[in-house]
C-alpha cells in the first residue's frame, strides 16, 4: 500500500505541470493546447491523486 501511495503521490506530481504547460500552450497557438477550464480540471485531479496518495501512505504507515 505504501508503493501505491508513492506512485499516486509522483503522478500527481506530474499531472499538474504538464497541466499548466498544456494551458500555456494555447498562448502559442498550439493545436494540442488546453482551454482554462480543461486546465483546472487536470490540475484538480493531480492535486486529489497526490493527496489520496499521501493519504494512502500515511495510513500504510500507521497500521504497520
Amino acid at each position: 500500500m505504501r508503493r501505491v501511495g508513492r506512485v499516486l503521490q509522483f503522478a500527481g506530481l506530474v499531472i499538474v505541470p504538464i497541466a499548466i504547460a498544456g494551458n500555456l500552450a494555447e498562448i502559442a497557438d498550439a493545436r494540442t493546447a488546453l482551454t482554462l477550464k480543461e486546465s483546472l480540471l487536470l490540475s484538480g485531479l493531480g492535486m486529489s491523486c497526490f493527496l489520496f496518495g499521501w493519504l494512502l501512505q500515511q495510513w500504510s504507515g500507521s497500521s504497520s
